[in-house]
């Protein structure tokens, strides 16, 4: 009998040694658990945080798109009303230079009429 209470002594130490390292494995568990929660909330709020930038971000991009278009349009009519100034000033160009052609052509045309009135040769010659 004293066998058997010895037994069942070094098993009951046996089943407290066991039950003690099982507690100490649950506290561990637990606390790896609760490091691996908190990990998960900072992730979550950092992901939140950066689906808020990406938003920021999106619609930043959407309002540079929007003014790239309008300046884009507004390049487009400035290249329009400088190509419409270049053809006018080519125009008005070519005019300016027939009116120096024909302003050119009537002076001689007076110089030539002047040369044949009476008189002309006398007012040259005493000049």
């Amino acid at each position: 009998m004293l066998e058997d209470l010895d037994h069942l002594s070094t098993r009951l130490a046996k089943l407290l040694a066991y039950t003690q390292q099982l507690f100490a494995e649950q506290n561990s568990l637990q606390a790896r658990l609760a490091q691996a929660e908190a990990e998960r909330d900072a992730l979550k709020a950092q992901l939140a945080k950066e689906g808020t930038q990406a938003q920021a971000l999106s619609r930043k991009a959407e309002t540079a798109v929007s003014e790239r278009d309008v300046l884009q349009g507004s390049l487009d009519l400035f290249k329009q009303e400088h190509h419409a100034l270049q053809a006018q000033l080519a125009t008005r160009e070519k005019e300016v230079s027939a009116l120096r052609d024909v302003t050119a052509q009537a002076r001689q045309r007076i110089d030539a009429v002047l040369e044949r009135l009476p008189g002309a040769t006398q007012t040259e010659e005493q000049q």
